[in-house]
């Protein structure tokens, strides 16, 4: 195509482009006044709502186990593969950890609040998250999904180094660490609880960062650096890819669920992997409904949804190929 073509084309492109936009947000708006109902009705029962607190715990005992195999591995065997191994399951464990610390958030995981708090803490602490800072922008997130802490875009990934740079979350615990250091020195500001809290999470990560190094440094066993440090690696790789396609590609800037969050079919095995975070519209959708019932809620939401997929292989078959495709496009003179 020339020039003159191509310049004649972007208007009808952008047009376009607008009218699906258009009519997107018509059927989403319609469908939720049709399902305003469904959703009442399911939170006023309290069957559908009931937290269950023995079916979390009997999550974290997956959790344990996992944590205790992948432990075994990479202290007990001395045979480097095994040690890797016993790595990556570690750093499974960390990055579903942070799902859990969701529910925590949402205070769906157990009937108490300052249970969900001390568990939620806990678990987001392990990948270098600090609990109540990131309630406080999940709460924003929630009103506007624009405000996301995992917002990638594969255009703005345009070498090798960005794309590490993002799958192993350095600017995440950098921040984290710099973060650790202020809280410490006294140079992060308290003016609420809430702030109060969030320095009090940094200082007890900076303290548990600390006793790390300094128990591995007096008895010379590299125990937390097998048990922390190394499995933050596959940690970030795999929060990357169960964060990434919640909101990716959606009509972000619109408040209804059915076209901001996206749904992925998968299997039972991936379901459970990633916490139920591939019904990610579902939740949405009913922020507070129990984790267990987002199956459910998808069953009534999802033929009204904009953004579906039919596998994870599928999502992150076009992410990367859009993001190879940018590293390996000619770069502009400077």
């Amino acid at each position: 195509m020339n020039l003159a073509l191509a310049l004649d084309a972007a208007p009808d492109a952008a047009a376009d482009a607008a009218a699906r936009r258009a009519a997107m947000e018509a059927a989403a708006a319609a469908a939720e006044r049709r399902l305003a109902g469904e959703r009442a009705r399911l939170l006023a029962d309290p069957g559908f709502m009931q937290i269950r607190d023995r079916y979390f715990l009997w999550r974290m005992a997956e959790q344990g186990a996992i944590w205790g195999a992948g432990a075994w591995l990479a202290l007990g065997t001395g045979i480097l593969p095994l040690q890797i191994l016993g790595v990556v399951l570690i750093g499974a464990v960390y990055a579903r950890n942070l799902e859990f610390a969701h529910e925590c958030m949402h205070f769906i995981a157990f009937r108490s609040r300052r249970v969900n708090r001390v568990v939620g803490t806990a678990l987001a602490m392990t990948l270098l998250t600090n609990f109540e800072e990131w309630r406080g922008s999940h709460a924003r997130h929630h009103v506007d999904v624009r405000d996301e802490g995992f917002a990638y875009q594969p255009a703005a990934i345009r070498n090798w180094w960005l794309l590490w740079r993002n799958l192993l979350a350095l600017d995440h615990f950098c921040a984290a660490l710099g973060k650790c250091a202020a809280a410490v020195r006294g140079r992060m500001p308290v003016r609420s609880r809430s702030e109060r809290r969030v320095r009090d999470g940094f200082r007890l990560m900076a303290a548990c960062l600390a006793g790390g190094v300094v128990f591995d440094l007096l008895t010379g066993q590299p125990v937390f650096l097998w048990l922390w440090f190394l499995p933050l690696i596959p940690a970030a790789i795999f929060n990357f890819h169960i964060q990434l396609p919640e909101h990716f590609g959606c009509v972000m800037d619109n408040g209804s669920a059915l076209i901001n969050s996206r749904t992925i079919t998968t299997s039972r095995f991936l379901s459970w992997f990633v916490n139920g975070n591939n019904f990610h519209a579902s939740h949405h959708w009913l922020a507070n409904a129990p984790i267990r019932q987002l199956a459910r809620i998808d069953g009534i939401i999802h033929a009204d949804l904009a953004h579906t997929e039919p596998s994870y292989a599928a999502f992150f078959g076009r992410y990367y190929r859009e993001v190879f495709r940018n590293i390996r496009a000619p770069k502009a003179a400077a």
